[in-house]
């Protein structure tokens, strides 16, 4: 009796784990050094979800919600962004998965500032829901 409740613990803990999506590229990706600005934020997520939140803030600025967001579960995302010009800034974003679980994170990126990175702008609010590459080879699609 003892073994059937430890492996259906087991498998209760790593069905959770394992439902939970992530953000898995950005672009701009994260401290990105762009000479040009971005026309778009894409976001690419391991499994669908729908993004409930997006935002864009230059370093010094108020907070500016970037809209609309598509009202359906989607794993790709890409939602225009105004015309940037040159600065630091900084992506919110809160997104929601299927089983209702609730994931925040950001990232931050210059325009027209050469290489000299972010200077602490960005960091990953929960574990894991930020990418570690550049997103080169994040598809275009607004949805799989």
């Amino acid at each position: 009796m003892r073994k059937l409740a430890y492996i259906t613990l087991l498998l209760l803990t790593a069905s959770v784990a394992y439902a939970h999506a992530e953000l898995s590229a950005s672009m701009p990706a994260d401290k990105a050094a762009l000479e040009a600005a971005p026309r778009e934020i894409m976001l690419h997520f391991s499994e669908a979800v729908r993004l409930t939140v997006l935002s864009l803030t230059k370093h010094g600025e108020a907070k500016q919600d970037l809209s609309p967001l598509p009202s359906e579960m989607m794993k790709n995302f890409s939602v225009a962004v105004p015309a940037l010009a040159s600065g630091q800034y900084l992506v919110n974003w809160r997104a929601m998965s299927e089983d209702g679980h609730v994931m925040t994170g950001e990232f931050s990126f210059t325009v027209g500032m050469g290489s000299s990175g972010d200077h602490g702008m960005g960091h990953t609010e929960h574990g894991g829901d930020q990418p570690d590459h550049a997103a080169d080879h994040m598809e275009h699609s607004q949805s799989d």
